[in-house]
């Protein structure tokens, strides 16, 4: 697993729910959000950042299938990143 999957996977999820691409500026915002984030997991910290930068909680929006196939594939790659980073 390398950083740009699991930050392009972040970015994937923002995509499915707002319906456009994330631009470079608002690619750093949801780094700056992630990053800045206290959440005790990588998967919380990225969830943490994508409600912030969306404004909205991934609790109250429809989760499509294929969001879910989005969602699951980061939490994934968080994870793989928490046993890396915890190595």
């Amino acid at each position: 697993m390398s950083t740009e999957s699991f930050r392009k996977s972040i970015y994937t999820v923002v995509e499915q729910i707002s319906k456009i691409e994330t631009s470079p500026t608002a690619k750093k915002l949801i780094l700056h959000y992630f990053n800045s984030s206290d959440a005790d997991t990588s998967e919380n910290r990225a969830v943490e950042a994508i409600e912030r930068y969306l404004q909205v909680s991934l609790s109250e929006i429809e989760i499509s299938p294929r969001l879910r196939g989005h969602l699951e594939r980061m939490a994934m790659e968080a994870d793989q990143w928490d046993m890396e980073d915890g190595a």
